[in-house]
Formats: structure tokens, sequence, C-alpha cells
């Protein structure tokens, strides 16, 4: 996606070029020294967007992480703009200096971007380290157990593995990282068996699909995950089923029976 809006980005800027070309060649008068330069403005703004827009996409981390950094990067968008628009005022004599403060800007975003990167990865560590801390003294114990459900075979031998979980007093609950293993691992195994590189499921129930509800910072309500189980020769369609977080930010899924 975001690749795709960096190559309508470009294009866009590069027609728009040689339109501004085609119309001053066609007015049949001289082309000014400040006029080449307003022409080539849309491409200068379209090498920064795709660089911006490709280092974004795989700017790694979480959402969380990604939404910290994202103020800071439109800063950054919005400052070369302005430092690109300010090439309709300057000649060729001046471009080396509008290079230059646009390089040095994009050098200081860099820097300003890596070390609140740092610092949120600090965070993210601190939060996570708080989360076990009290998962542990509300009494849960970690396990891991095998999953009682089916996703397509890559390979003969290719298996789900064991399921990290949390217990206490006989019932069992996921953790919201588990979800997003467990959804990550079903969406590669059923993209495979769509491009004929996996074999259908052999056993039952068959996990078809996980879904993660994005929560909203701040929001006091809880996180809510839900899960298509098809029952084959029962249903005729998946059953889905939504698990609420409790106040621990654990989901029992005892009653599930996936693990």
């Amino acid at each position: 996606m975001f690749e795709l809006f960096a190559i309508v980005a470009v294009l866009t800027a590069a027609g728009s070029t040689a339109y501004f070309s085609v119309s001053l060649l066609h007015q049949n008068e001289a082309i000014s020294s400040h006029e080449l330069t307003q022409t080539a403005t849309p491409l200068v703004v379209a090498a920064f967007l795709l660089v911006f827009v490709s280092v974004f996409a795989r700017l790694p981390g979480s959402l969380m992480r990604v939404l910290t950094l994202l103020p800071l990067a439109i800063a950054g968008a919005v400052i070369a703009a302005l430092l690109a628009g300010s090439t309709w005022s300057s000649g060729p004599e001046n471009a080396s200096l509008v290079a230059l403060a646009m390089l040095a800007v994009g050098a200081l975003v860099g820097v300003a971007a890596w070390l609140v990167d740092r610092l949120d990865l600090g965070w993210e560590r601190r939060t996570e380290q708080r989360r076990l801390s009290r998962i542990y003294a509300a009494g849960y114990t970690s396990a891991e157990k095998a999953p009682r459900f089916a996703l397509p075979e890559a390979d003969a031998t290719s298996s789900t593995g064991e399921l990290a979980c949390w217990e206490k007093k006989d019932r069992s609950y996921l953790d919201l990282p588990a979800w997003l293993r467990l959804r990550g691992e079903a969406g590669s195994r059923w993209r495979a068996l769509s491009a004929g590189e996996a074999r259908p499921p052999r056993a039952a129930p068959i996990l078809t699909e996980v879904k993660v509800g994005l929560r909203i910072p701040g929001s006091q309500s809880p996180p809510t995950v839900r899960v298509s189980l098809l029952e084959p020769g029962r249903d005729s369609e998946p059953r889905m089923r939504e698990v609420r977080a409790n106040e621990d930010g654990l989901f029992d899924v005892t009653d599930l029976g996936i693990v």
C-alpha cells in the first residue's frame, strides 16, 4: 500500500513536470532560469515522498511504536515540502543552498527520529516487564500446550507447535502477543494454501481466521479477539467467537477448546 502511494506520487510529479515543460515550450517565448527551477519543483517533492514513504513502510516495531514516530515523520514531510516550495522563489544560482538546507533538515529529522525510536524501544521493554510482573503477581503460571486445531500444512512435517499460554485454577489463557503470533501463522498458512503451496487441514476444528481488535490508547474498553473455527461435516461456514481480555489483560480460551 505504501509502495503504491509512492509510485503514484512519483508518476504524478513526473507528469506535472512534463506538463509544465510542454506548456512553457508552447508559449513560443524564451524560457527563463526561474521558470526552469519552477518546473523541477514537483520532482524534488516526489523524490522526498519516495524516500519518506519507503522508509516509513519498513519501520520495524509495533503499531504503538509507529504511531509514536508518526508526528515526527509528518513534521519532516512538512519541512521538506516547504523547503522544496522555496525553489519557486529561487534561481539556479541559489539551488545549491536550497539543496544543502534540505539535506541539513533531513539529517536533523533523521537524528531526532533515531533518538525517539531508541527511547520508545526502552519504553516498550519496560512496559512488557511490568506486564509480566503483574501477571505473575496475579497468580498465573506460564505453560506450553499443544494446539487443538488444524491449519493448512505447508509440508509433511509442518505443525503449529506448542502455544505459549497462561494457567490459573484449571483455566487456560492467551495473552495479546500469543494472539498476534497465531494470527500471523494462520494468515501465512492460508495464503500458502491459496497459492498452491500447502495442503488442506486434516483435523478438526479448523482455525480459519484470527482478528485482533485495535486498542485505542487511553480507551477503557478491553481489547477483543475474534476467532473463526470450522467443524467439517457439521458447519457450513466458520463459526466466529469473540473473546474479551480480563482485568489482567489475558483472554480465557478454555471454552474455545483450542488448547
